[in-house]
């Protein structure tokens, strides 16, 4: 049978962010990097051949003007690759960002965050 399902989104981003810079799906490693971003899908929603996922990128850096160029470039990156057309990712709308403050967990660490809508297509398998 031929089915078509949702792409992985998560590491799809990471690997393409890979590229670029530092960047993690969950869990993040107790020994992470920095600078870098996690890559988080958090929900999302499908029409027809389409997939619309909500992703939340979460920039970790020494300081808060690192965390947030790190940020601002992961989602250039993003869109610059989404009119390419070189992945699944086609379309790349910031729905929510500059939020930032400090990492929950590491205090050392600046931390902000976007939260992302991305459109893919589906793929196709046989199972």
């Amino acid at each position: 049978m031929v089915i078509q399902t949702s792409i992985d989104i998560e590491h799809e981003i990471q690997k393409i962010l890979a590229e670029y810079m530092t960047a993690y799906c969950r869990p993040l490693p107790a020994n992470f990097a920095t600078p870098c971003i996690l890559v988080t899908k958090v929900g999302g929603s499908d029409t027809d051949t389409i997939d619309t996922q909500e992703v939340v990128l979460d920039s970790r850096a020494p300081r808060e003007s690192q965390a947030v160029d790190l940020l601002n470039k992961a989602v250039g990156i993003l869109r610059q690759i989404a009119k390419e057309g070189t992945t699944p990712v086609r379309h790349v709308r910031v729905t929510s960002s500059g939020s930032w403050g400090v990492d929950p967990v590491r205090s050392d660490l600046a931390m902000c965050s976007a939260r992302l809508s991305v459109t893919a297509h589906l793929e196709t398998k046989t199972i």
